[in-house]
């Protein structure tokens, strides 16, 4: 049987996408053709349809001005605009939600190594040439007359059936850093290896001080969709050995507990899930937490300084290690702590802090003390974080009670006896409130 020409290839699976993005791509090939342009579908979308993985993130590039074909996109179908004319991109939100990015091909130069890139018009192959492994330097035509036609000028499909990631000059990781993390990703997530010249010049730019020039959201960027993978310890494993960390922070080490929690993370993420499906937690965030378990608060610290971390993530990153730790300790050893004690223990804490702590009771591998936090992580979660008195701060008032300080003392009181199961009635709330007043008179 003869083999399948690119475009037969290329074609054959077209037909894995939805059928609307079909029809989309089809008018907006048709709409390229109008407009005497060469339109193509191109990046992680055709190498994932090669390997029949679902990926519907529409990356379309232009021969041509992307920019013009953006804005007249937008106005055909209503859509939402971005423009980032330094890179000649556009990002495209349609009225239904499904974004597109659509780029000119061009060609990048870099001022100095890591810098953002400089870019210039250029042909599709050029603008291959500059993407960062052969794997996602195809492209799939759009235009009518030659709908499906598989543009492969560096070996992609090769290397994908060979399972290799390779890059497609000498300098890529020197150009751009970010590939030193993106080659790891990608070869653990698709189960691929490092072609051996390219391990080589990747171990070379590891060595040098590259990656410092990243800035502090280029390499937060890296990190966190390196650890949003199905099994980012591999990938952790291979960013430690190639010393990696220390862009982090030149003192960070991986302890013992480290090493124990990133190994049974996923276990506690999986209770997680399975407690609360509908309140999905940040895997990257937990697994940086995981990787700071060992450090001290300087380094902690300065490492979300250095990422330049939100204050979100940087309010989650703070419990990592010994406030975690020490969280942990009292609720595994203490056998009569009462609801309201677990209550203000945790009622501070993040979604991922909680499942951090699920994470640090099994890397204690002590199965008793283990079920008691659960029970009392899975009771405060169902039901104890969403209690709230009957009586309020008017109520109070309507009782006489003069407005101050001491109506915080009073309603904290009255949330601890309530979660207590000492008062169950707003009558019972109500006599507790006039006996603390009484008592503060």
């Amino acid at each position: 049987m003869c083999a399948m020409t690119n475009v037969q290839a290329a074609q054959h699976v077209m037909i894995r996408l939805p059928r609307k993005i079909v029809v989309l791509l089809r008018q907006l090939g048709r709409t390229a053709d109008e407009n005497g342009i060469g339109l193509y579908l191109v990046g992680g979308l055709v190498r994932d349809l090669l390997l029949k993985r679902n990926n519907w993130d529409l990356d379309l590039t232009v021969e041509g001005d992307g920019i013009a074909f953006a804005r007249l996109v937008a106005s055909r179908y209503g859509a939402g605009l971005a423009l980032f004319e330094r890179f000649a991109t556009a990002r495209l939100t349609l009225p239904e939600g499904l974004k597109i990015d659509i780029a000119s091909t061009r060609r990048e130069s870099y001022a100095q190594p890591a810098a953002l890139p400089d870019v210039q018009s250029a042909s599709l192959h050029e603008d291959l040439y500059r993407r960062d492994f052969t794997i996602n330097a195809m492209a799939i035509q759009l235009n009518a007359a030659h709908w499906g036609q598989l543009h492969d000028p560096y070996g992609g499909q090769r290397d994908l059936k060979a399972k290799t990631v390779r890059v497609l000059h000498e300098g890529s990781f020197i150009d751009d850093p970010t590939r030193i993390f993106r080659a790891i990703r990608f070869a653990e997530r698709f189960d691929f290896h490092v072609e051996p010249k390219t391990y080589r010049l990747l171990k070379q730019a590891a060595t040098t001080n590259m990656v410092v020039r990243l800035s502090g959201p280029r390499l937060a960027n890296e990190m966190f969709l390196l650890m949003r993978e199905r099994e980012p310890s591999r990938a952790i494993g291979r960013l430690t050995r190639l010393n990696l960390f220390r862009f982090l922070h030149p003192h960070l080490r991986f302890g013992t507990l480290t090493h124990r929690l990133l190994s049974v993370l996923p276990r506690a993420m999986a209770w997680w899930k399975e407690q609360c499906p509908g309140d999905p937690v940040d895997q990257a965030l937990l697994y940086l937490m995981a990787i700071l378990s060992d450090a001290g608060s300087s380094i902690t610290h300065a490492i979300v300084q250095r990422l330049q971390l939100s204050a979100v993530q940087a309010a989650s990153i703070e419990w990592a290690g010994g406030k975690t730790s020490r969280a942990t300790k009292t609720l595994l050893g203490k056998d009569d702590m009462r609801p309201s004690q677990v209550y203000r223990l945790l009622m501070n804490m993040p979604d991922e802090v909680l499942v951090l702590l699920v994470a640090t009771a099994m890397a204690n591998r002590n199965g008793q003390k283990i079920r008691r936090l659960k029970k009392r992580l899975v009771r405060f979660l169902k039901h104890d974080r969403s209690v709230t008195t009957i009586v309020k701060g008017e109520d109070l008032k309507e009782l006489g009670l003069k407005p101050g300080p001491h109506f915080k003392t009073i309603l904290e009181r009255l949330l601890n006896e309530r979660l207590d199961g000492i008062v169950t009635t707003k009558a019972e709330e109500r006599a507790l409130v006039l006996r603390l007043a009484q008592r503060s008179a």
